[in-house]
């Protein structure tokens, strides 16, 4: 990691962004992860040390591969199960929480559910249209919240894969506005054959880092929802191709990369196999990760009852450990058939507003993370003990 990408933070963030960031994400982060390891090797009741949450399944794209089902009248969990749900995370030292959708910029109670909770630190995954200047504005007066905008590709790829001319035009501005008012400011990418070429650049980072981009999020696509493209999936060469990229650029670029698929050593990991984190849907369901939509039970209407579910027998721990003992990688795309039958045999309940079951039994099985490859380890010492102490040094796998 270069100082030059540390050094950037502090020049343009305002000092509530960099305060927030330092004791929020990085403080609290890593008690986070301290108390639920420590929960891990002593055998106490089960809760993840991060969370995800979609709020609501509104969105104002309808985009290739994703598994978000809009539905009429949208799903939506109430500001009273949000605050429910941190509030019960705050007390098994959890303070960090994904927020998605849909396109949680949506969810007319988002500020004030941010707002309420000054000790939590939020990473708000947006597709960038309603980051405006009054919007960023707001976030950064809250200090506790960095933007996480999705950009699939360049021009052409965004076109056809978010179905509109103007999406990666208006992404970017989300971008600029984001900047402009001093945030951390982080930008996606789903990685698949259609942008590999793209996106895993020199060019890209450059072209982020200018745009003042504070770090970059790469993530495997994983194809699921009613469009779900595997044939558009990585191949294993490409998935190799990626680790060395990412392991390489993180001790040159004058930006952070970000990914949550290989330990220090390289070995891959799967976030929600080991526990580290859950997601909850906008119907209030408690799912193993947000593609795959099954669930053993829901939120009540005050979202009191999340320790109960994350603690009850059934479908979780069953696939936490089903999805360990089988690999290391991601068990969707190695493995959707098994997973299927697995699915079927718990009597799990269909979360997804559509056919869930149907679409997974009709994926082939794909390349993944856990490759026959040599190790990747990583090389910049920094992300090396940031990997081991702040988030997959605590051996779940055995």
């Amino acid at each position: 990691m270069k100082i030059a990408a540390l050094t950037r933070i502090v020049r343009s963030c305002t000092w509530r962004v960099q305060r927030q960031l330092l004791f929020n994400f990085a403080v609290g982060g890593a008690r986070a992860v301290r108390a639920f390891e420590r929960r891990c090797k002593e055998n106490r009741p089960f809760f993840p040390a991060f969370t995800m949450i979609s709020l609501t399944n509104r969105c104002n794209l309808q985009c290739r591969g994703c598994w978000v089902e809009q539905t009429v009248p949208a799903q939506e969990l109430s500001v009273e199960q949000l605050n429910g749900v941190v509030n019960t995370a705050r007390r098994y030292g959890s303070n960090f929480f994904g927020i998605l959708g849909g396109e949680p910029l949506l969810h007319k109670g988002l500020y004030e559910f941010m707002a309420a909770h000054p000790w939590a630190y939020f990473q708000l995954f947006s597709n960038g249209i309603g980051m405006t200047s009054e919007v960023a504005v707001k976030l950064a007066a809250m200090g506790n919240v960095t933007p996480l905008i999705s950009i699939e590709g360049l021009e052409n790829e965004s076109r056809r894969r978010r179905g509109r001319d103007d999406v990666f035009a208006r992404a970017l501005a989300g971008v600029d506005e984001a900047v402009r008012a001093g945030l951390f400011v982080g930008v996606a990418a789903s990685i698949a054959r259609s942008n590999f070429v793209e996106l895993v650049s020199d060019d890209y980072l450059n072209f982020l880092i200018k745009r003042g981009v504070h770090y970059l999020w790469y993530y495997i696509y994983r194809p699921a929802g009613r469009t779900p493209e595997p044939e558009n999936a990585l191949s294993a060469e490409q998935i190799v191709a990626l680790r060395r990229f990412i392991v390489e650029r993180r001790r040159t670029a004058k930006i952070l990369i970000i990914d949550a698929y290989w330990d220090q050593h390289g070995r891959a990991l799967c976030p929600a196999a080991i526990g580290l984190s859950h997601h909850i849907s906008p119907g209030g369901a408690i799912e193993f990760c947000p593609p795959l939509q099954f669930c053993s039970g829901r939120l009540d209407k005050h979202g009191a009852n999340l320790e109960a579910l994350y603690q009850q027998p059934g479908l979780l721990p069953a696939l936490r450990e089903y999805a360990s003992a089988r690999t290391r990688g991601c068990i969707l795309l190695q493995d959707p058939a098994g997973l299927a039958a697995f699915m079927r045999e718990q009597g799990a309940e269909d979360s997804s507003c559509r056919d869930a079951l149907a679409e997974l039994s009709a994926l082939p099985q794909l390349p993944c993370h856990e490759h026959a490859e040599p190790l990747l380890p990583e090389k910049s010492w920094a992300y090396r003990l940031i990997k081991k102490y702040y988030f997959f040094g605590f051996g779940v796998y055995g």
